[in-house]
C-alpha cells in the first residue's frame, strides 16, 4: 500500500527543489536536504511549477494540452519524481523520505576561514610542491618507495598495527581536504565508508556538489590530492634534511617517514584508477558533463565484446546526445588504464605486503612461543590484525546487501 492515489483531482506538492543551469536540454533538480538530484528535460520544470501552484492533476494536463496542442501524459513523470523523493505530498498525504538527511560535519567552519586554502595562489603552491616532489624522486631515486618501506619497525606487527590505526588518520586528512574545499565553494559533505573491489575505502559524500558552479567543482574533487601532495613533499624534505645532517632523526623515525612516503605515493596513484569512482574520475565526469561515465564506459566495452560473444547483452546508446557518446569513447581507453593501475597496485603494493606479513606469521607460529617468544607474538598479532582488516572488508561488502541476505535466510527456513 502506497497510502496515496493519483487521480484527476489530486493536488501534488513538491519539496523545495534546487534548479541548475540548462545543459543539452536537461536541467539538474534536487533536494539539498538529502543530497539527491536528477536530470530532467528543461520543459518538465513547467509541469513541476503548475502542479506546485495548487492546480489539480487534470487542470495541469489541460493547460499543457492547450499550450502544446496535443495530449500530454505526465503521470509517469510524477511517478518518477515520487520514486526519486522529490514529491512532498499528494492530497495532503506526506510522502515519506527514505534517504538520510545531509550532515554537515564541520558546522562551525565558515567559508571565509578555509577559502584561502583553495585560492588561486594556493593552487600554484600545490602545483609547485607536486613538481618539486617529482624532482626529488628524480634526483634521489632511493626515496622511490618499495613494499619493504611499509615495515618501519623490526617487529612487523608494530608496523601493521600502527598503519591499521594511523592509516585512517591519513584517510581523514585526505577527506578533510575535500570537506574544507566544499566549505570554500559554499556547500558541505560528510564521511562514509564502503569498499571498492577488495579495498576498504573512505569517501566524502558530496551530494550537494551539483549546486556549485561547474568550474568550482574541480576545487572540491582535487583538494584531497592537493593535501596529499603537501604531506608527501614535507616527508621528502625531512628525508633530505636528515641525509644531509641538517636534521637529526633516529633510525626508527627515518624509516617511519619513508613509510609515510610509501603510503602517500600509493594513495596518489590510487586516484588514477579510472575503473573506479576516484577523485580523478569525478574530475573527468565534471569535464565531460556525464554523471554515469563509468557505467557507460563499461557498457561500451560490453557492446564491443557483443560483436564476438553473443551472450553479452548490448546497450542501446541511440538516445544519448552526441557529446555524451564522444565522452564515453574518450573514457573507454582510460578505463583500461585504470584497470592496469589497479592490477599494478595489487601486485606491487598489496600482494608483496601481504606475503611479507604471511611469511613472518608462518615463521612465528612454526617457531613456537617456547623457542622464540618475540617472533611468535609478532606472528600472532599480524594474524589478528589481518583478520580484523578482512572482517571490516566483509562487513562493508555485506552491509548494503544484508536485507537481501536476511530475506533469503528466512525463505530457506520458511520452506523447510
Amino acid at each position: 500500500m502506497t497510502g496515496y492515489e493519483i487521480t484527476d483531482s489530486s493536488i501534488i506538492q513538491f519539496h523545495y527543489l534546487f534548479r541548475g543551469d540548462e545543459e543539452d536540454g536537461l536541467v539538474v533538480v534536487g533536494r539539498e536536504d538529502i543530497g539527491s538530484y536528477v536530470r530532467i528535460p528543461a520543459g518538465a520544470l513547467e509541469i513541476i511549477d503548475l502542479l506546485d501552484s495548487g492546480k489539480t492533476f487534470r487542470t495541469v494536463k489541460q493547460v499543457l494540452e492547450v499550450k502544446y496542442g496535443e495530449e500530454v501524459e505526465i503521470r509517469d513523470f510524477v511517478e518518477d519524481m515520487i520514486h526519486n523523493e522529490m514529491v512532498k505530498s499528494i492530497d495532503g498525504f506526506e510522502i515519506p523520505t527514505r534517504s538520510q538527511l545531509q550532515k554537515d560535519v564541520f558546522k562551525s567552519i565558515t567559508q571565509k576561514q578555509v577559502g584561502w586554502l583553495f585560492s588561486k595562489y594556493a593552487w600554484v603552491v600545490y602545483g609547485v610542491l607536486a613538481a618539486a616532489s617529482l624532482l626529488i624522486f628524480g634526483v634521489t631515486p632511493e626515496y622511490i618507495p618499495h613494499p619493504q618501506d611499509f615495515f618501519f619497525h623490526p617487529w612487523l606487527s608494530v608496523a601493521v598495527v600502527v598503519w591499521f590505526l594511523f592509516g585512517w588518520v591519513l584517510v581523514a586528512y585526505h577527506e578533510i581536504g575535500h570537506l574544507f574545499a566544499a566549505k570554500a565553494v559554499g556547500t558541505e559533505g560528510y564521511f562514509s565508508m564502503s569498499n571498492q573491489l577488495i579495498f576498504v575505502v573512505a569517501r566524502t559524500n558530496l551530494g550537494n556538489i551539483w549546486t556549485v558552479p561547474r568550474k568550482k567543482r574541480y576545487i572540491v574533487y582535487l583538494a584531497g590530492m592537493a593535501w596529499d601532495t603537501v604531506a608527501l613533499f614535507v616527508c621528502l624534505v625531512l628525508l633530505l634534511l636528515s641525509d644531509h645532517n641538517i636534521l637529526e632523526m633516529s633510525t626508527l623515525w627515518y624509516k617511519f617517514v619513508k613509510s609515510l612516503v610509501f603510503t602517500n605515493v600509493w594513495g596518489i596513484i590510487w586516484q588514477f584508477r579510472f575503473n573506479m569512482k576516484t577523485d580523478i574520475y569525478y574530475v573527468f565526469t565534471n569535464y565531460f558533463r556525464c554523471r554515469n561515465l563509468l557505467q557507460d564506459a563499461q557498457a561500451n566495452i560490453k557492446n564491443y565484446l557483443s560483436r564476438y560473444v553473443k551472450r553479452v547483452k548490448k546497450t542501446d546508446f541511440s538516445s544519448n546526445p552526441e557529446t555524451e557518446m564522444r565522452a564515453i569513447k574518450w573514457y573507454t581507453p582510460l578505463y583500461f588504464v585504470g584497470t592496469s593501475v589497479t592490477l599494478a597496485t595489487f601486485f606491487f603494493r598489496t600482494l608483496p605486503i601481504f606475503l611479507i606479513q604471511a611469511m613472518r606469521a608462518v615463521d612465528g607460529i612454526t617457531a613456537g612461543y617456547a623457542a622464540n617468544p618475540a617472533l611468535f607474538l609478532d606472528g600472532v598479532v599480524i594474524i589478528v590484525v589481518t583478520a580484523l582488516n578482512f572482517g571490516l572488508l566483509g562487513f562493508l561488502i555485506l552491509r548494503p546487501r544484508w536485507s537481501g541476505v536476511k530475506q533469503n535466510i528466512r525463505a530457506v527456513f520458511t520452506s523447510v
